[in-house]
């Protein structure tokens, strides 16, 4: 065994770089003058040193909870690690409850050289630290604060202090003097455009920032004005840059979408790359088609149709100009209608000799088409040596003095200039046939050695510029080369990386790796393939220690805990495995091995199972457990993706009519809807639900800065909440009767304890939410039926125009309370009673009493779940429809249609303007006290005022 896998890598990282350049966010980042990488083990709390040169896991040090990302200082003395969670357990939330110890996020400062943390900065760091860089100038660390919205400077030395930092807006319901809903909002999605800042890329004159924010789609430009020596002395925010080029939306324009084209609302920008020459701006994410027509038969249309959210959801990259700060609606994705099987180049059989300084390594940049010339260049050559290629239709493996043979040498030709022009005849008998080349390298002493392999896939299908060629599973991380002629884009989701030439703002794809063509799926959690399970992080270093225009991809895979060394040739377009996965932990790991299964199910995109043809994962629309802001169409009414927080006991019923007791029944939506099979062993359903118990609730920033209490006056606002009078301001016993459908806690009559409810009233079996026992626990599928469920669903009056008696009108005053409940907008779909069977294979089935037929379960259109308020401040807009876009207008439902600042002119009035309960105001203006809140509040009487009572009571909410 080879102990040393990494040593002849390590040239790449003992060069510092000879000129400032663009810094981004990274969970992996080398240590200047050293030959080190730090990688940030966010499962495990702590940061992993990997010395290149021996190949090994030197050191893991323990930090914060959660920590995202890692930066050092210009000298490399110094590390900086942001914990996303600070202190605080991935388990503990605000019904468990807080205890007044929480530290909401921090930054571990590390001592380098000794390998420990010398201090731990959390008073002025605000809440939900994600992403930290350092700036080429050496003079400052970048963080964003993602749950509390801002941009932080800090200064590199002791006692680095807080320099200056900008609060973006960030909640609807609280505005500053000066601005309006429609200020904040401006794409009028119910979700504030600058609202979690995720990651940055800092410009090499360390003077501009550009900040992506992970779910309104939103890119901010903020300037930096430096001193005399180089320090910031404030942040100035330029402008916004909304990404969005979709022309419609389920409320402002609910229009069906029938095609199969890219299209939809960009969400999740995690990451944001500068091109070397400062022009342009690429930033990952998914695109939403959330107006996919679910009526409509694309199966018939498009054969091989793999999966509704084939359909929903889009990889794509979108580019913008730097120079101009503008989007010009240039989004670089994948038509579902391309073929599976482009032309392509394909390397294989791994590195090629490393011969006199270069690694042998044969390449085309040019596609296979049928009808055109290719053109191989052979790179790592020495000066006076020459090349041989040889050729035929047969693949094959085997090991010589001069590296592994891999094709049968039937044809070969000289290379003159170390390169060759091929012409592909037109000759469609050759469609989708391969051919396999090898280059030998020949020097004045003889042979060499020999390079990787490449399969030319002949096709009449040309991959078009600026197409992804396949689909991305959650692209997540994009990186330029240093020349700005090539980039890489690293999908978390399809576990893979593609490689793209680059021309100005246009880009061309090239390879993908590990490949699609012949695609063969890899057992997951598989530390012995190239590539390991979920890359989160990467860093890319140029090879100084070889003569090709080559860099090192070190890519962090974080459900396998392991670092990937992936080569990158430039000139020929070829990634190849480096050296193999390297164990990053040294303790036992804190995740069970079953969360980590679960987790990375959750999120894989490449699994048979999950997926076809990586079209999506979970993580697609709850990205780290959360909500993606959108209503999807549905053809018995409009849904809005609810958030996955905590568990099945926090989450409450899964699905909006509760159909499914716990996350492993996933079946039909991973079989009828991303086009997989679905079928999970029992330990993979398993998983599933153990993974959801430890997705964890946001971290609220609307909390008290000092303690992470509740403010005063959200402490009045629980009092109002629950009818209590724990603050004493409370005295006449007032209630807004809240409480009752969102209790704090519930008794468990199996455990006989009172456990966190979450603030829902939705409840099943712990015991069927835990573990698949229905069948042995309730074999008649009692607890499912509508009598007893709708115990725990609730008519929330936000049913979108419900015809109750089928006279083909909606009724107007569904619930009898005098006032209109017609929408204000126009619904594309309205509710429907929503009937189901137990279709999961991979659970029980509820048959009929009696007989073979499976149980038929009813819910109806009135009536749905109530998801968990915890981490509500964090998933606008609300209810169902998301016709509610603030939490400050399903209080108050007035201000989103009268308010000056909550809802002018230039905002759309949506939703329904009477909400009996949850209407603090009780609309007095037409009928007095008709509100059930109002009832219980009897404001006027204890001298209060309506203001008031919403403004506690919304302070409450907003803290949970």
């Amino acid at each position: 065994m080879n102990c040393r896998p990494f040593a002849w890598l390590a040239g790449a990282l003992l060069v510092l770089p000879l000129s400032a350049q663009h810094v981004q966010v990274t969970s992996v980042a080398r240590r200047p003058g050293t030959d080190e990488l730090w990688i940030a083990n966010r499962g495990n709390d702590s940061v992993s040193v990997v010395d290149v040169v021996t190949g090994t896991t030197t050191h893991e040090i323990e930090v914060g909870v959660w920590p995202r990302s890692v930066a050092f200082s210009a000298d490399g003395s110094t590390a900086f690690v942001t914990n996303q969670r600070g202190n605080v357990a991935v388990t503990k939330h605000a019904a468990t409850p807080f205890d007044g110890t929480e530290v909401r996020g921090s930054i571990s400062v590390i001592d380098a050289s000794a390998k420990s943390v010398s201090t731990t900065l959390a008073s002025d760091v605000g809440v939900e630290p994600y992403g930290i860089a350092t700036s080429p100038n050496g003079a400052y660390l970048a963080v964003t604060a993602f749950r509390s919205a801002k941009l932080q400077l800090f200064s590199t030395t002791a006692p680095y202090a807080l320099l200056t930092e900008l609060a973006y807006e960030q909640d609807l319901s609280v505005l500053p003097p000066g601005t309006t809903v429609a200020d904040v909002d401006s794409n009028f999605d119910g979700i504030p455009d600058l609202s979690e800042p995720r990651a940055f890329v800092l410009r090499s004159d360390s003077a501009r920032l550009y900040v992506t924010h992970l779910t309104p789609g939103y890119v901010s430009v903020v300037d930096v004005a430096l001193d005399g020596a180089g320090v910031p002395t404030g942040l100035t925010l330029v402008k916004k840059i909304d990404l969005n080029t979709y022309p419609y939306h389920p409320i402002q324009n609910p229009v069906p979408v029938q095609t199969l084209d890219s299209a939809g609302l960009p969400r999740f920008l995690d990451d944001v790359a500068l091109s070397p020459d400062g022009a342009t701006l690429v930033v990952p994410h998914v695109l939403h088609n959330v107006n996919h027509d679910v009526n409509f038969d694309f199966t018939t249309l498009w054969a091989g149709f793999e999966g509704d959210f084939a359909n929903r959801v889009h990889p794509a990259l979108s580019l913008l100009d730097a120079t101009t700060d503008t989007f010009g609606g240039q989004v670089i994705s994948h038509s579902l209608t391309a073929s599976l099987e482009p032309a392509e180049h394909i390397a294989y059989g791994g590195p090629g000799a490393n011969a006199g300084g270069g690694v042998l390594t044969l390449g085309s940049l040019d596609q296979p088409v049928l009808g055109t010339t290719v053109t191989f260049t052979v790179a790592g050559v020495q000066p006076g040596d020459f090349s041989i290629l040889a050729f035929s239709e047969t693949k094959v493996s085997v090991p010589s003095i001069f590296g592994t043979l891999l094709t049968v040498p039937t044809m070969v030709t000289s290379l003159p200039s170390n390169t060759l022009d091929i012409a592909v005849p037109n000759d469609p008998a050759l469609e989708n046939r391969s051919f396999y080349f090898q280059a030998g390298v020949v020097g004045p002493l003889g042979v060499k050695g020999l390079t990787n392999g490449v399969e030319a896939m002949l096709s009449s299908d040309a991959i078009p510029t600026n197409d992804l060629a396949y689909r991305a599973g959650q692209p997540g991380r994009v990186l330029y080369n240093a020349a700005g002629d090539r980039a890489l884009l690293i999908n978390r989701g399809s576990e893979d990386v593609f490689l793209f030439e680059v021309t100005g703002s246009d880009f061309r794809f090239l390879d993908v790796f590990p490949p699609r063509q012949g695609f063969t799926e890899r057992t997951a959690l598989d530390t012995t393939t190239p590539l390991g399970d979920l890359p989160l992080g990467v860093s890319l270093v140029a090879d100084t220690s070889t003569t090709n225009d080559d860099a090192l991809l070190y890519v962090h895979n974080e459900s396998t805990r392991t670092l990937s060394s992936l080569r990158v040739d430039w000139q020929t377009g070829v990634l190849t495995q480096a050296a193999p996965q390297l164990p990053l932990l040294l303790g036992p790991d804190k995740m069970t091995a079953s969360e980590i299964a679960g987790q990375e199910l959750f999120e894989d995109a490449s699994r048979a199972q999950t997926a076809g043809n990586f079209n999506n994962s979970c993580a697609s629309c709850h990205f780290e457990g959360g909500a993606d802001g959108n209503v999807w169409q549905r053809s018995d009414g409009p849904r809005t993706t609810m958030p996955v927080f905590g568990g099945a006991d926090l989450t409450g019923l899964l699905l909006w009519k509760g159909t499914r007791l716990n996350m492993g029944e996933t079946g039909p939506m991973f079989g009828g809807e991303n086009g997989g099979h679905g079928l999970l062993s029992d330990e993979k359903q398993q998983a599933l639900i153990d993974y959801h118990a430890i997705i964890p609730v946001p971290l609220n920033p609307n909390r008290d800065p000092a303690t992470g209490g509740l403010t005063a006056l959200a402490a009045e606002g629980q009092d109002l909440f629950f009818g209590t009078n724990d603050t004493g301001t409370n005295p006449f016993g007032r209630s807004a009767g809240c409480g009752v459908c969102h209790p704090r806690s519930e008794f468990n009559t199996f455990t006989m304890l009172d456990e966190p409810r979450g603030f829902t009233a939705d409840h099943l079996d712990p015991v069927l939410t835990t573990s698949d026992m229905l069948g042995s626990v309730d074999p008649n599928c009692f607890s499912l039926r509508e009598n007893i469920v709708a115990e725990n669903i609730r008519n929330i009056n936000s049913m979108v125009n419900v015809d109750a008696d089928n006279d083909g009108i909606p009724e107007v005053d569904r619930n009898s309370d005098g006032f209109s409940d017609i929408e204000t907008y126009l619904p594309m779909n309205i509710d429907t009673d929503s009937d189901f069977v137990r279709d999961d294979p991979n659970g029980y089935m509820c048959p009929e009493d009696g007989g073979p037929t499976l149980r038929l379960f009813n819910r109806n259109a009135a009536l749905f779940s109530i998801p968990t308020k915890l981490g509500v401040f964090s998933t606008p807009p609300y209810m169902h429809d998301n016709s509610i876009m603030s939490l400050r207008t399903l209080l108050d439902p007035q201000t989103q249609i009268a308010d000056p600042t909550y809802g002018n002119a230039s905002y759309p009035g949506l939703g329904k303007f009477i909400n009996e309960f949850h209407d603090v105001r009780g609309d007095d203006t037409f009928v007095p006290g008709a509100s059930k809140v109002q009832v219980t509040l009897q404001t006027a009487s204890a001298g209060s005022t309506v203001d008031a009572d919403v403004e506690a009571l919304l302070a409450f909410i907003r803290s949970l």
